[in-house]
Order: C-alpha cells, then structure tokens, then sequence
C-alpha cells in the first residue's frame, strides 16, 4: 500500500469510529431518557471512581481537546471540525450558563 492509500484507509476508519460513537452516545441518552420517563430516578450520579457527571465531562473534554489539537498538528481539519462539534456539546452541559469552562 501507498502512503496515500493508507491514509485514506485511516481516513475512513476513523470515520467510522466518529459515527459509531455518536451513534452509541444517541444510544445512551435514548437509554437514559426511557429510564427516566418511566420514574427511574438518579439521585447521585456517580460511578466505581466516585466521580460526579460535571467531573467526567471535564475528562472528556479534555480528550476531546487533546485529539483536536492532533488533528490540528497533522492538518486534518474536516475531522477536527467534528471534534470541535463534541467540545461545543460537553461545554454547553457544563457551562449551563455559568460561562464556568
């Protein structure tokens, strides 16, 4: 294989896990939204780690902020502007008007 070729065939795979993730975080929210609908009630989100909702979207922030800056460095602007659609997602549940982050 080329070069070019095996970036194009990077290119494609790391659409395809783009578009698997959004899929599978509709997935979630669709999950969680049945849940709630039918009364179930989350009084503390936490996890195995003790860790609240706005302290895992920090960490996910700063992934998302990480690959961006990578994809930035390597010129692959088409696909950080679909990171960049993540971070502006994760800021606006943790700014919820706060203008905090």
């Amino acid at each position: 294989m080329t070069k070019k070729e095996i970036q194009m065939l990077a290119d494609l795979i790391f659409d395809r896990i783009v578009e698997k993730q959004e899929q599978m975080d509709e997935d979630y929210h669709n999950q969680v939204r049945k849940l709630y609908e039918n009364g179930f009630v989350i009084n503390d989100v936490t996890d195995n780690f003790g860790m609240n909702e706005e302290e895992k979207l920090v960490g996910e922030l700063a992934k998302m902020q990480t690959i961006m800056m990578i994809l930035e460095d390597k010129e692959e602007y088409e696909k950080a502007a679909i990171i960049l659609k993540k971070i502006e997602k994760i800021n606006k549940k943790l700014n919820d008007g706060s203008g905090k982050y």
